[in-house]
This record gives structure tokens, C-alpha cells and sequence, in this order.
């Protein structure tokens, strides 16, 4: 049995993945929510943990450095080098899977080079955070408040490093390195993992850009414009099929539909799209900067997993609509983490005359539960 859990993450991600049995039942944990969602998360493992003095996890990963992915993760690392009743010291983490901002920009050496102009800003950025202001002006750039959550998660990303550093579970094993579609395809437990993103090239391009405005001293404010999601960090996303028992997953971060599709045109280009899917979580909380049209016929699912609040519009009326229009009268059921508002009468109203089935998490943990047989 395969068991697929999305957490109440708020307009986060955090999610369990179970498989196997006995001796090979494993555990992963994908990314971890916003700050707050650890305790539902710790609450989880407990139950799973049961009477036993300790809880395996086969592998973590964070798809990307974003404080709606990362700041549960820290809150756990920090639970598990911590001292005292609140310790999660029953924790076994194998593996874990992360690009630090660092591999993003190319080298350590290239982020301090721009450690200046990072300290300039954060002292506005947190100025302006502080305030409350839905916009922030840099050098000429305007940054509204998801490109600025972008700078805030930059130390994160370095805190989350230090502590995989502390742990010994640096290096992204089996796959070393930075993860990207370069990465290719490798056994990981009892599931085979094919990396579709991030697109090698766009690292690079990021990378080039980076350094071309590291070196005339320009504010690198304009490389983190979130208008039609061309923010770094989402597309640095690492996605994930992982195959396992028969089925087959799509993790996909904030990754954005076509570079999905280009991965996967790139990873394996002797298979053929469509590629049917047992669950696909849904790119950037189901946000419609992020979705393609391409990408959803290449996909076709028989679970949609949308996690999100309604914080910044998420989940977009048009990407369900487009769901709904590109499936046709096929069976499938789309799970949304939380019920927002306008959703309940939106599928209600999408779902006349069609197969298709929906349902909204309630509760903390899980907020909803996928089991395939």
C-alpha cells in the first residue's frame, strides 16, 4: 500500500509518503510548510512512530528555499539538535535532498561576493517587513511581498545547511551535487526517482545573470521578479517522479508547467507524453502563473493535490477551470488542503454533469489522505 498525506500547511507544502512493508516500509517527508506546521507535522510522526523509541525517516527534502516550503524544515532540524523534552531526538533521517542557495548562484564564493549587497537589502527588506508594507522599492526595482519572502528565505537556506552539516546528511545522496535534470534516474529505496527539474540551463542562465550583477555592482533586486513567476527559487524546484509499487507520483514544488514538461522531454526522451499519473501535486499551490496547458495533457491524473489557504489568490479559479476543461468527463478527484472561500460553490458548479469528485482536508494533520492498493 502506498499512502500519500498533505498536511494543513496553510499556503504551504508539507507532505508524508508512505510505502512498503515490514522491514522495507519507508518513510519520506517533503518539504515542511511554513513557520507553525511542524507541530502538526511532529504530531504526525508521533502517531506513525507509535510505542517504538525511535522513527526511521528513509529520506527529507526541501523542493526549494522558500519560507512556505523551509521554515517547518528548520523547525525540525532544530527540534532534533536541541536538548530537553521538546527534542525530537527519535528522528533517524537517512537522506536529505536540498539546493542550497549557494548551488543555485554557482559556489559559496559567488554568494559571498554579494553578501554587501544581500546585508544592504535585508536591512530595507526587514524594514519594510516590520511595517507591514505590501511593496518594497530597491534601486529602481519593485518587489512585492512574495519576492521579498525570496530574501528572507536566503539565511534560511544557509541555517538549513548548517544544520545538514551538523547532522552528516549533506550531499544529496545518491544523486551528489546539485539535483537538477542533469541528475538523471536512480533507485532510491524500493522507488526508482527520475529528476525532471530544475532544468539544468535555467540554473545556468540564473547563474550568469547572477554573476553579471555581482560584478557592475548592480542591485539584484530586478533577478527576483515574481509577475510571471520567474522567481529563482520556484523554478530551482526540485521535481521528482518517483515511481514506486506500480504507481507513479509527480512532486513538483513552485515549478512551472512547461519547464516540467521540458524535463521531461529532456530526462526521457524515449517515453511518451502522455504519462499517466496516479497522484500529481500541483505546481505552486495550484497558482495559474505557474500552468500550462501542455503540462496538464502531458499529465493527466488520477489525484490532484492543491495545497494552499487562499494567501496570495491561491489556488487560481483558472487553473482548477483548466483542470476541469482539459480532463473532459474523465474520473480523477482533485484534494484541496484547506477550503477557501468561492471554492465550495466554484466545484460544485464545475462538477455538473461530470465523473470527477473533489474534497476539502479538515483537520490539522493529515488534512487529507491518499491510499492507492
Amino acid at each position: 500500500m502506498l499512502r500519500f498525506e498533505a498536511l494543513n500547511a496553510k499556503h504551504g507544502d508539507a507532505f508524508l509518503l508512505q510505502f512498503g512493508t515490514g522491514k522495507n516500509k519507508r518513510l519520506w517527508i517533503i518539504d515542511g510548510g511554513p513557520r507553525g506546521t511542524w507541530k502538526h507535522l511532529r504530531r504526525r510522526l508521533e502517531d506513525i512512530k507509535g510505542e517504538a523509541e525511535e522513527l526511521t525517516v528513509d529520506l527529507a527534502m526541501l523542493s526549494h528555499v522558500d519560507d512556505d516550503h523551509v521554515a517547518g524544515v528548520l523547525e525540525m532540524m532544530k527540534s532534533i539538535t536541541s536538548s530537553g523534552k521538546t527534542a525530537a531526538k527519535y528522528l533517524d533521517i537517512r537522506k536529505f535532498w536540498h539546493n542550497s542557495f549557494s548551488d543555485l548562484v554557482g559556489s559559496e564564493a559567488e554568494m559571498q561576493r554579494a553578501t554587501a549587497s544581500l546585508s544592504a537589502m535585508k536591512q530595507k527588506v526587514t524594514a519594510t517587513l516590520s511595517n507591514a508594507r505590501p511593496q518594497l522599492h530597491v534601486d529602481g526595482s519593485t518587489l512585492d511581498e512574495r519576492a521579498i519572502a525570496v530574501f528572507a528565505s536566503i539565511d534560511q537556506g544557509r541555517e538549513l545547511r548548517d544544520y545538514l552539516e551538523q547532522l552528516k546528511l549533506s550531499g544529496n545522496d545518491p544523486f551528489g551535487g546539485t539535483i537538477s535534470s542533469k541528475s538523471g534516474r536512480k533507485p532510491v529505496n524500493e522507488a526508482m526517482v527520475t529528476v525532471l527539474g530544475p532544468i539544468a540551463e535555467r540554473l545556468e542562465a540564473f547563474r550568469t545573470e547572477w554573476k553579471k550583477a555581482v560584478a557592475r555592482g548592480a542591485s539584484i533586486a530586478s533577478l527576483f521578479r515574481d509577475d510571471l513567476d520567474e522567481s529563482p527559487t520556484n523554478l530551482s524546484s526540485l521535481v521528482l517522479l518517483v515511481e514506486v509499487d506500480g504507481k507513479k507520483i509527480l512532486l513538483t514544488g513552485d515549478a512551472r508547467g512547461d519547464d516540467i514538461v521540458d524535463g521531461f522531454n529532456e530526462v526521457m526522451p524515449h517515453a511518451q507524453l502522455p504519462m499517466k499519473l496516479d497522484i500529481l501535486k500541483m505546481p505552486h499551490h495550484g497558482s495559474d502563473r505557474n500552468m500550462t496547458e501542455i503540462f496538464l495533457k502531458a499529465f493527466p491524473a488520477d489525484h490532484y493535490v492543491i495545497s494552499a489557504d487562499g494567501k496570495y489568490g491561491n489556488p487560481d479559479a483558472e487553473t482548477v477551470k483548466a483542470i476541469v476543461q482539459t480532463r473532459h468527463n474523465d474520473k480523477y478527484t482533485i484534494h484541496f488542503t484547506n477550503t477557501v472561500a468561492e471554492l465550495p460553490e466554484l466545484m460544485e458548479k464545475l462538477s455538473k454533469g461530470k465523473q470527477f469528485e473533489y474534497e476539502f482536508g479538515e483537520g490539522d494533520a493529515p488534512a487529507l489522505t491518499i491510499e492507492l492498493r
